[in-house]
């Protein structure tokens, strides 16, 4: 193939991030002529790596498209990963430079791609190499196992329910055992189990925090670790969560696989603060003879989480009303509710960010209160064809109310007007829809937090003078962020005196520029001994830039402001001289129980406001 210029480069790489490109798009975001674009594009589809048909221009994705992808270097990052896996599955391990060389990234943004599938749990970063993390689970009954589909569903709807940080009780359970395979690195949670194989699954991935053992005897045999009946615990042992793995069910009764685990499980549930029973559907109507009399724990039985191999009604014939089920699939879930009043749909992005995830979670929280409430899950991929699929199942299941944190802008006047046609209620979370109760950010007074604290901080230190200000934003801002950085300006604008050459801005994912370069050059131009500011709209672009700004300045006169607070943000900002100074919190913690408490409003014909706000927080840097 002949060598592309950089014009067909970025029109190549624009169509591989998309699921297809209209002319009208290409030609609004390169600034080029219908004609001009259409004579890039004729060698493209020539060589076979695009395909243009009524309209719309799609990347053909063949293997061999994807090696030509690799040698140009123009990879997006979900094919990126995807290669990154495969290299570490040939290699074993690898050198991070060498992995960047192949990619033709840097690399800083190979170390962020690291980063990410090391949260997944997918790799394992070493002193400047990176491994293939490989689940031990397969292994435990012979290397050739393949996981059942149904324990991999269980066991990654079990993984949402667990946060960086806290104390858990695994099982000997498959899929206890793949939670302890996939929970992701260095997210510092400790681990009780009473069962030697999900022991050796932790040892086998040199698993970094503490593990805890039950019992004060072993079975050497059954491979477990006992209590014997009527002990209790340690006292010093808390428990935030504990996973139950039954091995079967019937006539509203869990069965254990073994009598000896029961004064130990139940041991456990005294001591733990929630409960999940977890239960795979193929051993439904099956009678155990080790009853575990779950009922002694109702009340701190949150979910009792089993597979799509069950349908709602069977579901609603064989289960106690009072169990809190979910069904659990691929892309959904479904939670039952035994006397149901009211459906709520909840349309929510697949990216399992920390924010994501604390919204995702407190809202299943706040809903385990409402008895009368069903909820049906769907998950999307966060793009207009996945996110309006997914809505559009939720309108098939008749719900009463839809929640869209899809976080899919193009959507939004679809579902809005969908909503509206069709009379259903609908809350929509951070991004607003037509017809829609808001609930989220107040993005102007989040950005003028972030001001407010960057000007009294000039002011105190630096005699109110501010010579460099830096913005980390993304290109082609969407709305949220433009407000947020106007604001913050605006605020600061009033309060320092700042000449206008001293603004700059850094923008990812830019269609002709590099990022990293263009901040390394920026970084080397100015002074260190100016005072700098530096400004973070999206947490990704601070943590990819962060060492490069301690390696370029000076921290007596660089500081920098964040938003969305992460406890990544917050471990930077416990190092000694940081230069973060604060963050903007916007407590996604919370979320769950102010929408459930509009959902409940509106379904009860309540007046609510239109626009409805979470609360806002400033966390600052702790100075020792």
């Amino acid at each position: 193939m002949e060598e592309l210029s950089q014009r067909k480069l970025m029109l190549l790489k624009k169509i591989t991030r998309k699921t297809y490109c209209t002319m009208e798009e290409l030609t609004q975001q390169f600034k080029l002529s219908r004609e001009t674009i259409r004579k890039e594009l004729l060698p493209l589809e020539a060589s076979g790596l695009i395909i243009r048909e009524h309209g719309k221009i799609r990347y053909k994705n063949t293997r061999e498209n994807a090696e030509v992808l690799e040698s140009l270097g123009v990879l997006s990052k979900a094919q990126r990963h995807h290669r990154i896996l495969q290299l570490l599955g040939e290699n074993k391990e690898m050198r991070i430079t060498t992995l960047a060389g192949k990619l033709k990234v840097s690399v800083i943004t190979l170390r962020n791609d690291l980063a990410t599938l090391e949260l997944e749990g997918k790799v394992i970063r070493k002193h400047g190499s990176a491994a293939l993390f490989v689940s031990s689970v397969g292994t435990l009954e012979g290397p050739d196992r393949e996981i059942p589909a149904r324990i991999k569903i269980l066991g990654q709807h079990t993984i949402m329910h667990i946060s960086p940080g806290e104390r858990i009780f695994l099982d000997s359970g498959e899929v206890s055992q793949f939670v302890a395979s996939s929970v992701p690195p260095y997210s510092n949670i400790m681990i009780l189990t009473n069962s030697m194989q999900t022991l050796e699954v932790l040892q086998s991935r040199n698993y970094a925090y503490p593990v805890m053992t039950t019992g004060c005897s072993v079975s050497i045999q059954e491979r477990r670790f006992r209590l014997v009946q009527s002990k209790e615990l340690d006292k010093s042992v808390e428990i935030d969560k504990a996973f139950i793995c039954c091995s079967s069910y019937a006539a509203h009764t869990f069965f254990l696989d073994n009598g000896d685990d029961i004064a130990t499980i139940e041991a456990v549930c005294r001591r733990a603060k929630r409960i999940y029973i977890i239960l795979d559907s193929k051993f439904l109507d099956l009678q155990g003879n080790n009853p575990f009399d779950h009922r002694k724990f109702l009340s701190k039985v949150q979910e009792v989480l089993i597979d799509d191999g069950i349908g709602s009604f069977r579901a609603n014939i064989l289960f106690a009303r009072q169990d809190p089920l979910v069904i659990c699939g691929h892309d959904f879930t479904y939670r039952n509710a035994g006397q149901q009043q009211h459906r709520i749909g909840f349309l929510v992005n697949k990216d399992r960010n920390y924010f994501v995830q604390a919204v995702h979670n407190s809202l299943l929280d706040a809903i385990r209160a409402c008895n009368s409430i069903s909820l049906v899950i769907r998950e999307c991929n966060g793009d207009y064809t996945s996110t309006v699929d997914n809505f559009n199942i939720l309108l098939d299941e008749r719900v009463d109310l839809i929640i869209d944190y899809s976080l899919c802008m193009e959507s939004l006047m679809y579902i809005g007007e969908k909503c509206l046609e069709r009379n259903i209620r609908l809350i929509s979370v951070d991004y607003m829809a037509p017809g829609a109760i808001y609930f989220g950010a107040n993005n102007a007074t989040a950005g003028r937090i972030a001001g407010e604290h960057a000007a009294a901080y000039i002011k105190e230190h630096w005699d109110g003078k501010l010579e460099q200000l830096l913005v980390l934003g993304k290109y082609g801002h969407e709305p949220i962020t433009k407000l947020r950085i106007s604001s913050a300006l605006e605020f600061i604008g009033s309060q320092i005196e700042m000449n206008h050459n001293a603004l700059h801005m850094i923008e990812w994912g830019h269609p002709t520029n590099n990022p990293t370069q263009e901040l390394v050059k920026l970084l080397k131009d100015i002074p260190k001994e100016d005072h700098m500011l530096i400004m973070a709209f999206n947490l990704r672009h601070l943590l990819a830039s962060y060492d490069l700004i301690l390696q370029y300045r000076e921290g007596k006169n660089t500081i920098i402001v964040g938003q969305n607070h992460t406890r990544q943000i917050e471990e930077l900002m416990k190092l000694r001289d940081s230069p973060i100074i604060g963050c903007v919190h916007y407590n996604p913690e919370g979320y769950g129980e102010r929408i459930m408490d509009l959902a409940l409003r509106m379904l009860n014909n309540a007046d609510v406001n239109p626009l409805n706000y979470t609360n806002l927080t400033w966390l600052e840097r702790q100075h020792e």
